[in-house]
């Protein structure tokens, strides 16, 4: 099986993890978060009043955005029996410095600000400042994580 993710051996401290893949919100996503929380701002679920507002259709809810930039963020996987180390702290800072419109395609880069190796050897604290990006290099949003990664586990290569 191969490990998706970043391992403590990357979170250099000054460095850049550039996260692989990304992920396009489609139409059909944010209405139903919307919907599903309770949020009934027409800004993200009527698209005949957003039609006439200033970006011309709904906006993606900042949770959404989040919630993906986030994933595409994510460490590797941890072993089942670190996941009680693994289990994230939450966010000192969520910013939404930009716009997410449906269509968008998200990307993820972490600049790693502070690494703490554990006693153990078996992983550690990674503080980090993860950017999410558009197509357009835009940055939309950013977070301040403080988590535990693991380390790469004896005998693999790259992730």
């Amino acid at each position: 099986m191969r490990q998706r993710g970043w391992w403590l051996e990357d979170a250099i401290v000054g460095g850049t993890i550039v996260h692989p893949g990304g992920r396009t919100i489609t139409a059909d996503e944010h209405p139903r978060l919307a919907w599903l929380t309770n949020n009934a701002s027409d800004v993200h679920g009527d698209a005949h009043r957003a039609a006439h507002g200033p970006f011309g259709q709904p906006l993606v809810l900042g949770a959404l955005s989040v919630a993906v930039v986030v994933g595409l963020a994510e460490p590797a996987t941890a072993l089942p029996s670190e996941a009680r180390r693994a289990v994230p702290d939450g966010w000192s800072s969520i910013i939404l410095a930009g716009v997410v419109l449906a269509g968008d395609s998200l990307n993820a880069t972490s600049r790693v600000e502070a690494v703490t190796v554990d006693d153990d050897r078996r992983g550690g604290r990674v503080r980090r400042l993860i950017e999410g990006r558009n197509q357009r290099n835009e940055v939309v949003v950013r977070i301040q994580d403080d988590r535990w990664a693991p380390a790469r586990p004896d005998g693999t290569t790259d992730c």
